[in-house]
Order: structure tokens, then sequence, then C-alpha cells
């Protein structure tokens, strides 16, 4: 095989998706347990998977994988109102369905997208539990281990049937739906067809608890920004050795900086998915600079259509 020095080879691409299989798990399984933190990072892995798999799948059915993407979306917030971790695994199939959707475009072929994803999050899964047992079991750390209180499935299924009678159950379906709606028509009419950018921004903006919004929206647009900035300087006169280098170190750092600041946060991501989801294509400070684009219309469209326009239904409620 012949090399012209880039990094776009199909071995660099496969082992991108494997990462982004690995983050997709990274934040899981952190507390209680071996038997609650595997239940956690099996729900994650196939959640996460499901929906990668589902954009992949579904980009193939043009012109309707954007309908697709909406519909599929909409379904998992309703069924995301179940319960917290319902909550959370439906946020993932929909953030790794968009980003499964926009690697199905790659020259690598989607079965083997789909089999390094899985791997991936197969290995990070693995990786974690190891970790668990070295501290917990060797180093004899065990404050950790108490599981979360157990939630009932029968109150939890009464409550939600009772929420979605109302308009108010329904309504960050609606929110985020109709933001969505939005995004692909601009993302395809007037961004091109590959600013998926758009779309992860709104489903990332846009939250259950609408007081969290204007916070999340603005730090997530300052965090976007200046990982535009980091990410052009340094991404792109980086040699690959370098790059994972920095991939590795912030994709350990990430959930640390979730819980401690979202702004930081999404410095850090920006970057990271960008080059990920790249799978080894140089990442130029021009594409950075679209993604920087691409998020302020994400933001802008989750200000206007997620929460100003429901501001009257709030109040109400």
């Amino acid at each position: 095989m012949e090399h012209d020095g880039s990094v776009d080879g199909p071995e660099i691409g496969a082992g991108m998706v494997a990462a982004l299989g690995a983050l997709l798990v990274s934040g899981s399984g952190h507390v209680g347990g071996l038997k609650y933190r595997s239940a956690d990072l099996l729900n994650t892995s196939l959640a996460g998977a499901g929906g990668a798999a589902a954009g992949m799948l579904g980009s193939v059915m043009q012109p309707w994988s954007s309908i697709l993407i909406v519909a599929l979306a909409a379904l998992a917030t309703v069924f995301g109102g179940l319960r917290p971790s319902a909550a959370k695994a439906s946020t993932q199939a929909i953030v790794f369905m968009i980003i499964g959707a926009s690697l199905a475009s790659s020259a690598v072929p989607i079965d083997t997208l789909l089999w390094f994803f899985a791997a991936g999050a197969l290995g990070g899964s693995l990786l974690t539990l190891l970790v668990f047992g070295v501290e917990y079991r060797l180093l004899g750390k065990t404050a950790s281990e108490v599981d979360p209180a157990r939630r009932s499935w029968h109150k939890d299924l009464g409550a939600w049937r009772r929420r979605l009678a109302t308009l108010s159950g329904w309504q960050y379906t609606l929110r985020l739906t109709s933001c969505m709606i939005v995004a692909q028509v601009v993302a395809n009419l007037v961004r091109g067809p590959h600013s998926q950018w758009i779309l992860l921004t709104v489903v990332l903006v846009v939250q259950r608890d609408h007081r969290a919004g204007l916070t999340r929206t603005f730090q997530r647009g300052l965090g976007t920004a200046l990982g535009v900035v980091v990410g052009g300087l340094l991404l792109g006169a980086l040699p690959i050795w370098a790059t994972v280098g920095i991939i590795c170190v912030v994709g350990a750092a990430r959930q640390y900086l979730k819980a401690a600041n979202y702004t930081a946060y999404a410095l850090v991501m920006t970057p990271l998915v960008a080059v990920l989801s790249g799978l080894g294509h140089q990442i130029s400070p021009s594409l950075l600079g679209e993604r920087l684009i691409d998020t302020t219309i994400g933001c802008l469209i989750s200000l206007v259509i997620g929460y100003a326009a429901w501001r009257g239904a709030r109040q109400a409620a």
C-alpha cells in the first residue's frame, strides 16, 4: 500500500471509530458495585452503539435520512422520560446517531465502522471494570461501592404514563424535535449536507430541564469558540502521534471537566470530536471555523425555538 504522507487510510479511520466507542462509555461505570457498574456500562454501550448503527444505516436512505433521524430522536425522547437512566441512554443514542450518520460518508465500510465502534466500547468498558477491580479490590477502597437507591419500575411506569397524558409531558419532545427539524433544514439548504454539527449542538444544548437552557447554551458557545481557537492552533500543526496523545489526555479528563465546568468541557470536546469523527483526516483551522459557525447556528436555534418559543407554556405550567 502506498502512502502519501497523509493519515487518511482506513486503518486510521477504523481506529478513530474505536476511540469514539471508548469515548461513549467513558462517563459510565464509575458508581456502585461491580454489578451496577457493569449494567451501567452495558446500557450505555447498547444505547450508543444502537444510535450509531441507526445513523450509519439510515444515512444510505437518501433523501429520507434526515426525516428518519428526527423521527428516531423524537421516539427516543419519549422513552427517555421514563426514568433518569432512560433519559441518559436516549441522549447518548441520539448524539451517536448523529455522529454515526456523519461517519457513514467516509471511505471505511459501514460494517467495519460498526465492528470497530463496538470493539472500542467493549474495550473501554473492560478497562473501566479493571480499574475498579484494582482500586476497590486490591487497594481496599470500598466507600463508592454502594449502589444508588433502587427505583420501582411500577412507580416509574405509572408516573411516565401520567406525564404523557399532559402537554408538559410532551414538551421536551416537541421542543427538541422542532429544533432538530429547523436544524436539518438549515444544514441541508443553507450550510450543506455535512453540517451535522448544527444538529449535534441542538441535541446537546436543549435540555429536559429548561432552567438549565440559557446557562448551557452560553457555556457551550463560549467553550466551542475557545475550542476552535485552541484546536486550530494545535491540531493542524501536530504530527499524528502527538494528536493521539492529546486525545488520550483529553479523553481521560473529559468526565471531570463536565462535572466541574461545562465551558471547559466544551472547549476540549470540540477539537476532540472533530478529530475522531474526521477519521484521521487532517483537521484544518478552516474546518474548525466551520464548526464554530455551525455551533453558533445551533445555539441560536436552541434559544429561539427550544426556549423562547415555549416561554409562555412554561409560565402557564
